[in-house]
């Protein structure tokens, strides 16, 4: 009787297994036998291009019909026009302190992201170097402001005060955004540093690859439009070539020490992002700019320093007009020094 019993139970387990395994492979993925590795990024990247194709959808279903964007609606003009008579303040502060006519619009260019009094040459000249990313907003200048409150309060965040930290975090964040008219790039950079900062402080664990998505599905979920704004399109791009292919390439040369890792680390960045972003940049303009990796390890350390020097021009502080004014002039001899390298910018 036992024997009958013990049968009676192996083949009841046998044949639920057997059950349980034919109705998990009906519901299989057809990347649940692919390496964990090499499934995750491509689930992150169809998140993304998910998040494309819903942008397309809300516009031509919901957007196009209503013949505007999302963002005119309601109090978000309003709160867009109080950041800008703000920014028109700073502007004002500025233009009173003893400043050169090139000093002054390319300050207002890097720090407010007004690029309407640039000279064509300077923006030529930059184009030409590969720099023009320099001179429109974007997750670098997001990223180098930010970075001197992070300096400030990156002890306090591991404390009892990181709510405080927090609010205080999304406050800047979101008003500089405001303050400089909320281009679509530097929407995307605060959006995803403040998903970050948000999923820090709970605990959570943050990848870039699904802040990256879920960034541009939330920007696209409340203005369509934005799926063909050049900007916004180059600076996820952007994001996307430094994510899968930059940061995989710093983890696997962070041994070598012959080379100085500041240098390394910016232009294996610097050439990713340029990669990733060159079938829109041959789509849209026609051109290739052959050194901009030379050209970000030049400029990056500079804009920092005229980005911050800024900050004390904007409470009045004189003593930094003349060291503002080398710095500009010392980013502009290098630009031009690269814009004249042979092939340095190319006519498709």
């Amino acid at each position: 009787m036992h024997s009958i019993i013990q049968m009676h139970s192996d083949s009841s387990a046998v044949g639920s297994a057997l059950r349980s395994g034919r109705r998990g492979r009906a519901f299989e993925s057809p990347l649940s036998d692919m390496n964990p590795s090499l499934r995750r990024p491509i689930i992150r990247i169809a998140m993304l291009l998910g998040a494309w194709c819903c942008g397309f959808l809300f516009y031509f279903l919901l957007g196009k019909s209503l013949g505007q964007n999302w963002t005119e609606w309601g109090l978000a003009e309003q709160f867009i026009l109080i950041w800008q008579n703000c920014a028109n303040s700073l502007k004002q502060q500025l233009s009173e302190m003893n400043l050169s006519n090139e000093t002054y619009s390319q300050v207002i260019a890097l720090t407010l992201g007004d690029r309407s009094i640039l000279s064509p040459e300077t923006k030529l000249l930059y184009r030409q170097a590969g720099a023009s990313h320099v001179l429109a907003l974007s997750g670098m200048h997001l990223g180098i402001v930010y970075g001197a409150i992070r300096h400030f309060t990156k002890q306090l965040s591991y404390t009892n005060w990181k709510w405080v930290v927090l609010l205080l975090s999304l406050l800047f964040i979101w008003s500089y955004a405001l303050m400089t008219g909320c281009p679509k790039s530097l929407i995307r950079a605060a959006t995803m540093l403040s998903t970050a900062l948000l999923l820090h402080t709970f605990g959570q664990q943050r990848k870039p690859l699904d802040i990256l998505a879920f960034s541009a599905s939330l920007i696209m979920l409340f203005d369509p439009a934005a799926a063909f704004d050049i900007g916004f399109q180059l600076s996820c791009a952007a994001m996307l070539g430094i994510i899968i292919l930059g940061i995989p390439f710093l983890a696997h040369i962070s041994h070598m020490h012959f080379i100085p890792k500041f240098i390394l680390a910016s232009l294996i960045i610097s050439f990713c992002a340029q990669f990733a972003t060159l079938p829109l940049t041959l789509h849209y303009f026609g051109t290739i700019a052959t050194y901009s990796a030379l050209t970000s390890l030049v400029s990056i350390p500079l804009t920092t320093g005229i980005i911050y020097t800024s900050i004390f021009l904007y409470v009045g502080i004189d003593s930094m007009v003349t060291i503002t004014e080398y710095l500009i002039y010392i980013q502009n001899q290098a630009m031009t020094f690269i814009s004249h390298l042979p092939g340095a910018y190319i006519i498709i």
